[in-house]
């Protein structure tokens, strides 16, 4: 998720109007173990979906940068628009996102690009500030994993994987593993190589993951590279996708 809201390629009533067209013809089957879901495509053959992910910032949480700018621009004595253009605007950013740098590189260059001695626990503390979880989405995604592996995808750099159960513990206790940033990747979203490295990560070829993300271009890059991809921007949304891949015992709010 960027620091603007991006336009979507979906809205939630077009959304619920597919799902609403697919729903009569599709019938979903759980058995015991890890759940396959099959859907149909236009030229009738089947899809298989084994795994369902989801984004951080923007899907799992809802991303208040603007606390965790004033938090920042508070220790440095200076305004959040310059804690934001030296970090975020300069690329850099976006370099450790691609994993360009380690996490104790990453720390290192956020705290000189502040021209401030930032601590790591100082780093998580921002972090934190900015995290609103949904607890919607998030329980959606718990009662999902009881029977159907779940994973996030976020673009993030290396610092925040080894911090997240302090900035986000709901992450590693409903994803364990299957949490992955894009730094660890070498791409970051939308770059469809991302979503091919993410797929690889998983064991899985990209037409087994179904994929949740605020993000149309994130969205776009996903189906690009082969994932059945939807935008999302609540609960609502996540299980009107759900519907239409024929989860719909999840769908339907568990």
């Amino acid at each position: 998720m960027r620091y603007r809201l991006a336009a979507s390629l979906y809205s939630g009533v077009e959304l619920r109007s597919r799902a609403d067209a697919l729903r009569a013809p599709l019938t979903a089957a759980f058995g015991g173990g890890v759940a396959t879901i099959r859907r149909g495509d236009s030229l009738g053959k089947a899809s298989v979906i084994n795994a369902v992910v989801f984004d951080m910032d923007g899907v799992l949480c809802r991303y208040r940068i603007e606390r965790r700018l004033a938090l920042l621009a508070s220790w440095r004595g200076q305004s959040p628009d310059a804690i934001h253009a030296a970090i975020w605007l300069s690329g850099f950013e976006d370099e450790a996102e691609r994993g360009v740098v380690s996490a104790d590189e990453y720390l290192m260059g956020f705290g000189e690009r502040m021209c401030y001695p930032l601590s790591a626990a100082q780093w998580v503390e921002a972090r934190r500030a900015a995290i609103e979880p949904d607890l919607a989405v998030l329980s959606l995604a718990r009662q999902l994993s009881t029977d159907h592996p779940v994973g996030m995808f976020t673009n993030n750099p290396l610092l925040l994987k080894r911090h997240i159960a302090e900035v986000f513990p709901a992450v590693p206790d409903i994803f364990g593993t299957r949490a992955v940033f894009s730094a660890e990747l070498g791409r970051s979203k939308p770059d469809p190589e991302a979503f091919r490295r993410l797929a690889a990560r998983l064991g899985l070829a990209p037409a087994e993951i179904l994929y949740f993300d605020d993000d149309v271009t994130y969205v776009a890059g996903a189906r690009e590279a082969g994932l059945s991809a939807h935008r999302v921007g609540e609960a609502a949304d996540v299980r009107t996708g759900l519907a239409i891949h024929q989860l719909e015992r999840w769908s339907r709010g568990g």
